[in-house]
């Protein structure tokens, strides 16, 4: 087995990738789900002359990042829930290649037109094709594809705890989503058929503009009941009266919790809690993606492992994939695995990175001295090369090695980016220049923790409190590579380490107080996770300044800097073939990132999907979920 071939192969395909990475997904750092570029050792099955004509079989997927069986992703943002909810989730407007073209999806578009309105926003018109239907047959009309925008634009959810901004390009948007206004003019129900949305002449140009009429269907029942109705007099869609958080707070935080009414190509049959195990069988419903394909494995099982068995639990056929394996260690034991016949693998560099997340808005980490000493006691070569056993590379800012507009500029980048290199005088220098410079009795500092006199006078201690998911091999090696490295305490800094589950580290991360009031206190500032893109690479609200978004934990950094969202939104507000003019806000983006460090980036890696042989025809990228490649795959007993 060629293991070096990994880096220098996967590096090569990343200059043909077209378009990766947007939206992120929060997860343990040290096994992920992602979108990939496929590298294996032998050619992709491409004879599908086996290939069932029905659905058949089962896969038996594997994940170390633990189900929690929140799949709604605007509540929490866990990858294994989102891959769950994929699954489900499915006839949107506007779908997307292998390639990561956009398009409309003609399987449920009948036909569509766009108008060019005189206050500069632009109109979108859909009118869907008949015989559309949720899994268990009820109809799917008009009204569902305007529900999206209008529920989870709402003031209402918004109150819930729960993130209000999916048709936050959409004319009136940010009047309806603070209750303002009752109606949204950027949405309007026409009749049972046809829809439309208008994008705000604020929001345009923007570079990925299909995905902002991206919208698929949504069961207002599900969520409400009945009686709450969605109506539209001509200027705009709204509720009825009825849908209130005082009725409906109860009934939706259980529906996230439910057998979502699936439109996708599997349906979610059940859910253990104790195994963090869900099973799907097929959606005979499902109309099929934008070429009109259909899934043909019939069963499909997404379950916890954990690191130290995933691989035994392949060999044993107690699973027949695993996604996303992230680490050295188990990179080369999947490989060894393979080497003895009867599995395959597919490896891809990804759209994202591992990191160590700071979050700035109080304690120590809200100073970017501190920030910056952090990351330059972090020998982050060293740790990268541990962690993922060479495949993998460091990067300096929120972006992985599968994108374009990274690669095209990455000589640019390495120039103007500070790397933080390892160096406890500079960490002592910027943590000394920004006045911890005290003992805790307010005396000249000498040893121990250092101390700050904070605005108020009083005395804060370099004490970081830090919450680490458990089973995760990452946060083993931050606590060799960090916590218990002699020079952390020579800097006068220390770093307490709380284990949880990753479902209560979320918990923490978005101040989720719908989940206990103790969540929604500001308690850890450090997270260890990792992100991952889709193609659409917008981070206006990942760093958004907006009080109402903040309370939501949409900027989960809690990072108050209006110059770096700016930036993000300039670089979004791009035309579509402007190419250069993106990569160039791009850098200017970054620049400021690396300057405020609100992460510490520590390494962007190739993932690889391990697999039984009887697993056919599993193509993934750089650029598509598990669900996509699945639904070209296929079973072989």
């Amino acid at each position: 087995m060629k293991r070096k071939l990994s880096l220098l192969l996967a590096l090569v395909v990343l200059l043909t990738v077209f378009m990766a990475a947007c939206g992120k997904t929060e997860e343990p750092a040290d096994v992920e789900s992602d979108e990939p570029t496929e590298v294996t050792d032998e050619p992709a099955a491409d004879d599908t002359s086996a290939e069932p004509e029905e659905p058949t079989g089962q896969i038996i997927i594997g994940n170390t990042t633990e189900l929690t069986g929140d799949w709604i992703p605007y509540w929490q943002n866990n990858a294994a829930d989102y891959d769950v909810y994929n699954f489900m989730v499915g006839s949107g407007i506007v779908d997307m290649t292998f390639e990561g073209e956009y398009l409309i999806n003609e399987t449920v578009v009948e036909s569509y037109e766009t108008t060019e309105n005189e206050d500069g926003s632009k109109t979108y018109t859909f009118t869907i094709k008949d015989g559309l239907t949720y899994h268990d047959g009820s109809p799917i009309t008009a009204l569902d594809y305007v529900t999206g925008p209008m529920l989870w634009s709402s003031k209402q959810v918004g109150d819930m705890g729960a993130d209000n901004t999916y048709g936050q390009y959409l004319k009136g948007w940010s009047e309806f989503s603070k209750g303002e206004t009752k109606e949204f003019p950027g949405v309007n129900l026409i009749d049972e058929k046809t829809f439309a949305v208008t994008i705000a002449a604020d929001k345009l140009p923007y570079f990925f503009e299909l995905t902002l009429v991206s919208f698929v269907p949504h069961k207002l029942s599900y969520w409400t009941d009945e009686t709450v109705e969605i109506k539209d007099d001509g200027n705009g869609c709204y509720f009825s009266d009825n849908f209130t958080v005082e009725n409906y707070e109860e009934k939706m935080n259980e529906a996230r919790f439910g057998i979502y009414p699936a439109t996708g190509p599997y349906v979610l049959e059940s859910y253990d809690e104790a195994s963090k195990t869900a099973v799907l069988h097929v959606n005979d419903k499902y109309p099929g993606n934008w070429e009109g394909r259909k899934p043909k494995i019939e069963t499909i099982i997404y379950k916890k492992v954990t690191q130290e068995t995933a691989i035994d639990e392949l060999a044993t056929g107690s699973v027949d994939l695993l996604s996303g394996m992230a680490s050295g260690d188990e990179i080369n034991a999947g490989l060894d695995l393979v080497d003895k016949g009867g599995f395959s693998f597919t490896e891809y560099p990804r759209a994202g990175y591992g990191k160590l997340t700071l979050v700035c808005d109080f304690g120590p980490t809200q100073y970017p001295a501190v920030r910056k000493a952090l990351a330059h006691l972090i020998d982050r070569n060293d740790f990268a090369k541990s962690f993922t056993g060479g495949f993998g590379t460091v990067v300096n800012g929120p972006y992985g090695e599968s994108m374009w507009f990274y690669q095209e500029n990455k000589a640019e980048l390495n120039e103007k980016l500070n790397q933080y290199p390892y160096s406890l005088d500079e960490a002592i220098k910027l943590l000394e220049e920004d006045g911890w410079i005290y003992d805790e009795n307010g005396n000249e500092y000498k040893e121990g923790v250092r101390y700050k006199k904070t605005e108020d006078g009083e005395l804060m201690p370099l004490v970081l409190e830090w919450a680490s998911s458990e089973q995760n091999a990452f946060s083993d090696l931050l606590v060799v590579k960090l916590q218990e490295n002699p020079d952390l305490a020579a800097a006068g800094i220390k770093i307490n380490q709380t284990v949880m589950t990753f479902g209560e580290l979320l918990n923490y991360l978005y101040r989720d107080g719908s989940q206990g009031a103790e969540y929604g206190v500001p308690t850890y500032h450090m997270f260890n996770l990792a992100t991952n893109y889709t193609p659409r690479y917008d981070l206006t609200t990942a760093y958004t300044t907006d009080p109402n978004l903040l309370k939501q934990g949409l900027n989960d950094n809690y990072i108050i800097d209006e110059q770096l969202e700016n930036l993000a939104k300039a670089m979004v507000l791009t035309e579509p073939d402007d190419r250069e003019g993106f990569k160039e806000k791009f850098v200017d983006f970054i620049v400021r990132w690396n300057e405020l460090m609100p992460d510490i980036p520590l390494y962007s890696n190739l993932y690889h999907d391990f697999y039984n042989d009887k697993l056919q025809n599993y193509d993934m990228n750089a650029l598509i979920r598990v669900d996509d490649a699945l639904l070209y795959s296929y079973v072989t007993e």
